[in-house]
């Protein structure tokens, strides 16, 4: 049964995909293929987690934390607010 949009958000956001059943996991990437706004939301996760780990990489300093803080605003304010 294809999951629906709350179960797809929840299970990206848990970061569980990967961990999930095989028919899960297929079902679940085809829902993202499908579903414009879910695949938004994986991507908007995805570019996250990169710009966390970037950051993460060098010493933290407040300009390079300021600057992380508006990149993440200005990437939430230019979507939609993801999935429902």
């Amino acid at each position: 049964m294809m999951p629906t949009c709350r179960e797809v958000t929840r299970l990206l956001a848990s970061d569980q995909l990967e961990g999930a059943a095989l028919a899960k996991r297929i079902l679940t990437r085809l829902h993202l293929m499908m579903c414009d706004e879910c695949g938004r939301y994986a991507k908007e996760l995805k570019d996250l987690g990169e710009m966390a780990r970037e950051a993460l990489r060098a010493p933290l300093d407040p300009t390079r934390l300021a600057a992380l803080e508006q990149a993440i605003l200005k990437r939430a304010s230019a979507g939609d607010g993801g999935a429902g």
